[in-house]
């Protein structure tokens, strides 16, 4: 008999649920803007990833001088914020992925700091990149590759390269 009374109230809460269409693409903010981008791993919503990227070529210039003085001022939190949002759309810019990866390498965040170096160093080749790079295969436990990293820095003239060799 107490059963019935529950299966309705169940049954209400549910339907105002429905009614309010909760979803995952509909979370709001920035941060969200482009999660419909990455919830496919066939083909993105090509239009929607073209007005993205027009808005990231419009934003880009002043958006990364915001992103370089907040890594200034140690405020990594406020630059993965601020970066964030665009990450979905894959823009081929190398400063963008070397400012993201440095927000979560000193956020404590070592692999996704990793995959953005490597994307950073692969579109421009920076020598103190191979730095940060062994950096986060050292911390994720990988010493063998952090080592060549550090000898591949250290071969381009990195001095902080040079100095974990020697240690």
């Amino acid at each position: 008999m107490k059963t019935i009374p529950l299966f309705v109230f169940a049954a209400l809460l549910l339907q105002q649920a429905a009614a309010q269409g909760f979803t995952p693409t509909n979370l709001g903010g920035p941060a969200m803007k482009y999660q419909g981008l990455r919830d496919t791993d066939l083909v993105p919503d090509a239009q929607l990833r073209e007005k993205g990227l027009k808005e990231w070529r419009l934003k880009r210039d002043t958006t990364l001088e915001k992103a370089k003085k907040l890594l200034e001022e140690k405020n990594y939190v406020a630059v993965n914020q601020l970066l964030f949002p665009y990450d979905y759309l894959e823009p081929e810019d190398a400063l963008f992925y070397e400012y993201l990866g440095k927000s979560y390498f000193y956020s404590g965040l070592h692999q996704p700091a990793l995959d953005c170096f490597i994307i950073s160093y692969e579109q421009k080749k920076q020598t103190d990149l191979l730095f940060f790079i062994g950096q986060c295969h050292e911390k994720t436990g990988n010493e063998k590759e952090a080592t060549k990293f550090y000898k591949k820095g250290a071969k381009e003239g990195n001095a902080d390269c040079k100095a974990k060799l020697e240690q």
